[in-house]
């Protein structure tokens, strides 16, 4: 799947065009769309992606509001297989949802969670209470139904459950892959650059072991350019360019979040390895997070 930055326009979605394909999974092709509910308290979103998913075969919208009581309500009757959810929603929150259905045993849909609200705590606890994908909008429409059916795929979502290990959702991989993903995007660091996939590639290997940060040279540019086929001083180059476009058209309140005293004429732009043990470590931190609020 390529992805696609966050900043297009959601009125991209009205342009869509209807693509013939097959949702697989490991057993068999899905026999019906996956049925989603949308939540949000904004109409023409909610319209945007209706309209969107009657275009799709293998997505429907079943329903949609903008109020939350009434969403599990709606949750409870209808058993959708998966919710595009904001966090701020009438009468009961997005996050006040998401405890009511974490830990259930039985019957749960799986939540995508679409917002502007972008706070690091409330991403980690929407993990944490079983959120399969926290998107900032606006978003890509196209990239959100993706996301659908990913879920519905790998993790039997299309039968309307969501299968916890030992009680407990475990960091999985595509877990991380989004969170990098979404920090990354909202750095300002265009995916169609070489240096975006290298970066997110570097910074997935490091929050698995954090010991890469101190053989960047030695080993973690080699790994990166073995999987993409390329050479190491390629890949640092890469990364190089791609943390000088970010500090050139990045917004600097979200470089300062992230890097604090690096963002300033003085100490000048974080060096390959700063940058990406700075996020690896925030990320592993917000991973961390995630494990104490299911505990």
């Amino acid at each position: 799947m390529a992805n696609k930055p966050n900043s297009l326009a959601m009125k991209r979605g009205q342009e869509l065009i209807s693509i013939d394909y097959q949702v697989i999974t490991e057993e068999k092709t899905l026999e019906r769309p996956i049925r989603i509910i949308v939540a949000d308290q904004n109409e023409e979103f909610r319209l945007l992606l209706s309209e969107a998913a009657a275009k799709e075969p293998t997505v429907e919208v079943v329903d949609e509001t903008g109020d939350g009581a009434e969403l599990l309500k709606k949750i409870d009757i209808l058993k959708p297989d998966v919710v595009i959810m904001d966090l701020i929603l009438q009468n009961r929150e997005g996050i006040s949802v998401l405890r009511e259905y974490s830990g259930r045993n039985g019957y749960r849909p799986a939540f995508i969670i679409v917002s502007a609200f972008m706070q690091e705590r409330l991403i980690a606890e929407s993990a944490a209470l079983g959120a399969y994908y926290f998107i900032s909008k606006p978003c890509d429409v196209l990239e959100l139904f993706s996301h659908v059916r990913e879920i519905a795929a790998e993790s039997n979502a299309s039968a309307g459950l969501v299968m916890l290990k030992g009680g407990k959702r475990e960091t999985s991989d595509r877990k991380i892959e989004s969170m990098v993903t979404e920090i990354i995007h909202e750095i300002g660091i265009p995916a169609h650059i070489k240096g975006y996939q290298y970066i997110r590639e570097a910074i997935i290997l490091t929050i698995k072991d954090m010991e890469l940060i101190n053989a960047v040279t030695k080993s973690l540019y080699p790994m990166v350019a073995e999987k993409y086929s390329t050479t190491p001083s390629r890949v640092e180059r890469a990364i190089r360019h791609a943390i000088e476009v970010a500090w050139d058209r990045g917004d600097i309140e979200v470089l300062q979040k992230y890097f604090g005293y690096t963002v300033s004429n003085i100490k000048g732009k974080p060096t390959n390895s700063e940058f990406i043990a700075l996020i690896s470590d925030k990320l592993q931190l917000r991973i961390k997070e995630m494990d104490e609020f299911v505990r």
